[in-house]
């Protein structure tokens, strides 16, 4: 299995196709440089992508990291500058047992909620010659009922709480993976287009002035103009500014200098408008003028001294600021490259385009259980929120064994027969997940949302977001709440979450086929190998469940088993087991159901062991006692002593939630789930082990095909 950067990008071609050729090529720049990390003072991945978008010899680096391009001679001299780094963390501390610990790095931090962003989602680890995908953790919701303070009822999240897990288990294994201390760590960056025109990403403001100056420095390197012109790109200003500064001192004194502000902040309220400290002169452009939410000056230095140049801010106008859902738009960004041009001369410029570019993405190859990982894979990245687990449904049917015979349920369970003999057993994994139902549809076009299932929904707040239709998906952001700069609870129990697709009225949202009540809503998934054994994706829960049934039916001979058995993918669990209750009604005459769901487990850095402590890697787990339910002692024994017998690798224990096998339970049936430890369920980082899907394969067969043991 390869390990590859997770950075999504879903758009609207149709609407893309609307924009004129400079405008696509300023989205496609922007889009790839946005997934750039450059955490201040390790600006090296924003300064490799802007080096490669010229010839070898156009930027000369100096000593601190900024880039620069000489464009012209004598004067007027100006200087067109904008800031290549990005708030971010560095790691503190690698501790013992292969958790990490981070603390901020510099300024720039916008908002009380900026750090909460972090929680329960994908990080990317920036090391010396590579980047490790990491998350970064998320006590799981299960347990909120049972811990002395729940995640509900705390204050917002702050970056001392953070603890980020690689999926090792020991410092060694960390230094390993080339990870060491002050390595910069970022979101792991998804990038999405919005109705066409906008991009959203984290600072993708500071990250479009930074391309657009690229273009500005382009199309000034094809035409001629009076005077010279620098073009920096600088480094270091979250820290100590002295990137900026450098170039003054290096390069000045300067007439006139133009630089990017990120910290002039307003949201877009016109597509062609920029925002200015000042008005600047001869220049076409909307200009609004506002001042920066932070001073440009850091506290510890009085300088650039700028002589007597004239100073200009510019900054983008963006919604959702210094959240990972930043949104820009591409006419701004077009406007931006225009008015830098302005300023050296005031004309029509035909704009010399750069050309489009992607950073090479370095991949890891993983030897280890490929092809439980391909499988696993493929069944993730299948989006099915009950009512509309279609798509996973779709993919099952196709791996099975070409003797099965399935049927589809009244409900749309998978139901698959096999076997022979007196006594039937069935086994139980769900199809759905947890996410989101469009409750209603506001007049400006926002989507009011309805959680399905149980899970922490900030987790999901202020990141991307993906609009399920029957034949398509739209890409969307879920927005932040409305208080989010001056926010102090962790949860947010005023109103739902809402999504933003860029439809501008409600019933612009209906022609695109929303229905309230049906459309489902997720985030953007991909499973994402973290080691040689553990994987992180959302939506393990249950697709691990439904991998497992179906490996455990590989090189199956249904003729030699000594049982009749059933295996049911259902629908509806997260929704109250709308499809298993269903499923048992006709399932009465079998003497033990297994439903094979996820154990949530403790085994993470931040949770109690106090109870539903099964360590990843120590094999499949007998979920002896749950919320509903308690197995017996000797159905507890059957399983111990078979797989004692079978050298299978069980642990077992009592976890929080309940399982597929309450109808069972109904009809006198026991119930005997089977399961995996999964660390931080339901949410966008789950964690899980290959070793313990292995084990949880063979005990599925082990049951099945032992003639001993008495059901």
């Amino acid at each position: 299995m390869k390990k590859i950067l997770i950075l999504l990008l879903f758009c609207s071609y149709q609407s893309i196709a609307q924009l004129s050729e400079t405008q696509k090529i300023l989205l496609s720049n922007c889009e790839a440089f946005s997934k750039t990390s450059a955490v201040t003072g390790r600006e090296e991945e924003a300064r490799t992508f802007i080096n490669l978008l010229f010839k070898k010899g156009i930027c000369t680096q100096d000593q601190l990291g900024n880039l620069v391009i000489t464009i012209g001679s004598g004067y007027p001299k100006r200087l067109f500058t904008a800031p290549l780094d990005e708030p971010g963390y560095v790691i503190s501390q690698i501790q013992d047992d292969g958790y990490l610990r981070i603390a901020p790095l510099g300024f720039g931090y916008q908002g009380t909620m900026f750090h909460q962003f972090l929680e329960g989602n994908e990080v990317k680890i920036n090391t010396e010659k590579s980047f490790q995908i990491g998350v970064s953790t998320i006590p799981s919701s299960h347990y909120d009922g049972y811990r002395a303070m729940p995640e509900k009822n705390k204050n917002i999240f702050q970056w001392q709480e953070s603890f980020i897990d690689i999926g090792v288990s020991s410092a060694k294994e960390v230094n390993n993976r080339g990870i060491h201390l002050l390595d910069p760590v970022t979101l792991n960056k998804k990038i999405s287009i919005i109705a066409g025109k906008y991009v959203s990403a984290p600072s993708v403001a500071s990250k479009a002035a930074v391309i657009a100056l690229a273009t500005v420095a382009h199309t000034l390197l094809n035409n001629h103009f009076s005077g010279s012109t620098i073009i920096a790109f600088t480094a270091l200003e979250l820290i100590n500014g002295k990137g900026l500064e450098a170039i003054v001192n290096q390069y000045g004194p300067f007439d006139e200098v133009v630089r990017y502000n990120r910290f002039l902040n307003g949201a877009i309220n016109n597509e062609n408008e920029l925002l200015v400290e000042e008005i600047i002169p001869n220049n076409i452009a909307i200009q609004k003028i506002t001042k920066p939410v932070i001073a440009f000056r850091h506290p510890s230095t009085n300088t650039p001294e700028w002589d007597k140049a004239k100073v200009y801010n510019l900054g983008l106008p963006s919604n959702y600021t210094a959240t990972p859902v930043e949104m820009v738009s591409i006419k701004s960004i077009e406007q931006l490259v225009k008015t830098w041009l302005n300023c050296v001369e005031n004309k029509t410029w035909n704009i010399n385009s750069l050309n489009t570019f992607s950073m090479p993405i370095k991949e890891e190859s993983f030897t280890s259980f490929q092809k439980e990982a391909k499988l696993l894979s493929t069944l993730v990245s299948k989006y099915g929120v009950n009512p509309d687990e279609k798509p996973v449904r779709d993919f099952i049917l196709t791996q099975l064994p070409k003797w099965a015979r399935p049927i589809i349920d009244d409900k749309g369970n998978i139901v698959l027969n096999f076997g022979q003999g007196k006594e039937h057993i069935a086994f139980v994994a769900h199809m759905d997940e947890v996410g989101f139902l469009v409750d209603s549809i506001l007049n400006d076009g926002r989507l009011a949302l309805k959680d399905v299932g149980g899970f922490f929904n900030w987790a999901w707040e202020a990141h991307g977001a993906l609009i399920h239709l029957p034949n398509k998906d739209i890409a969307a952001v879920f927005e932040p709440r409305n208080n989010y700069l001056q926010a102090t609870k962790r949860f947010n129990n005023e109103v739902p979450l809402f999504v933003n697709a860029g439809f501008n009225s409600k019933e612009e949202a209906l022609s695109n086929g929303i229905k309230p009540g049906f459309t489902t809503v997720t985030m953007p998934k991909k499973m994402i190998q973290l080691s040689e054994t553990k994987a992180t994706a959302r939506g393990f829960d249950d697709r691990v469940g439904c991998a497992a049934l179906l490996l455990a039916l590989e090189n199956l001979d249904p003729n030699q088993l000594p049982f009749k058995v059933t295996f049911v993918w259902s629908i509806g669990e997260e929704t109250g087991l709308v499809g298993s209750t269903y499923a048992e009604k006709y399932l009465k005459d079998v003497s033990v159901g297994y439903p094979i769901d996820t154990y949530v487990s403790s085994d993470a850095a931040m949770e109690s062991k106090i109870f539903g402590y099964c360590p990843l890697g120590n094999g499949a787990v007998i979920r002896v006692l749950e919320s509903i339910n308690f197995i017996s002692r000797i159905n507890l024994k059957k399983l111990q002593n078979l797989s004692e017998k079978k050298a299978i690798k069980i642990q077992y224990g009592m976890t929080i939630g309940g399982t597929d096998g309450q109808g069972f339970l109904s009809n006198g049936i026991p119930s005997v789930p089977l399961s995996w430890p999964g660390r931080y369920s339901h949410s966008p980082i789950e964690i899980m082990d290959f070793n313990d899907m292995k084990s949880l394969i063979q005990l599925i067969k082990a049951i099945m095909m032992d003639h001993s043991i008495k059901h």
